[in-house]
């Protein structure tokens, strides 16, 4: 890509803290070259999972068990292991920014807020039998497990059964 179609040209860690939620992870910051919050929109509009909050001018995402916060100029990122996993998932989120945001004029930007999707959300579509067929003790703990892509929704044996299929279908739109 060359350098004039490029939104973010770099980063550079600033911080690598204990992480508050997760003490065997780090808590990350990092500050950008460039502002990056023009792309927002189009990442919102092509990533169903993310919450973007157009007023604050964030957007936040969970990456397998890492939550990321991406702010104009800077980033915070909770449950990461360590600069190195932390400079991986930059990477990757430059490189998508960057990508969509070449492809900006192919892709309806949507301001819509949108709130992260949390585990009552999921809870609510399970069957909420604790059948543990899943291999989970309740299906609270399934729920948590399919917000951190631990779980698939067909995991769920009771969601095949014709009364709760609309709901697995429901939970993979959630969850992809």
């Amino acid at each position: 890509m060359a350098e004039e179609d490029l939104l973010w040209r770099s980063f550079r860690i600033t911080h690598v803290l204990d992480c508050l939620a997760d003490p065997s992870k780090n808590r990350v910051i990092a500050e950008f070259s460039d502002r990056i919050s023009a792309v927002f929109p189009y990442l919102n509009a092509i990533m169903p999972t993310v919450q973007y909050n157009p007023g604050a001018e964030t957007i936040t995402l969970r990456r397998e068990y890492r939550i990321l916060t991406f702010y104009p100029h800077v980033a915070v990122m909770a449950k990461v292991d360590g600069a190195e996993d932390a400079a991986a998932q930059l990477r990757w989120f430059q490189e998508l920014c960057n990508e969509t945001w070449r492809r900006r004029s192919e892709i309806t930007p949507c301001y819509e807020r949108r709130a992260v999707v949390g585990p009552l959300d999921l809870y609510f579509l399970l069957p909420r039998l604790n059948c543990r067929a899943c291999g989970e003790p309740t299906c609270m703990a399934f729920a948590v497990g399919l917000l951190l892509g631990k779980h698939q929704p067909a995991e769920c044996v009771k969601l095949a059964e014709p009364e709760w299929a609309g709901y697995g279908s429901r939970l993979n739109e959630l969850i992809r």
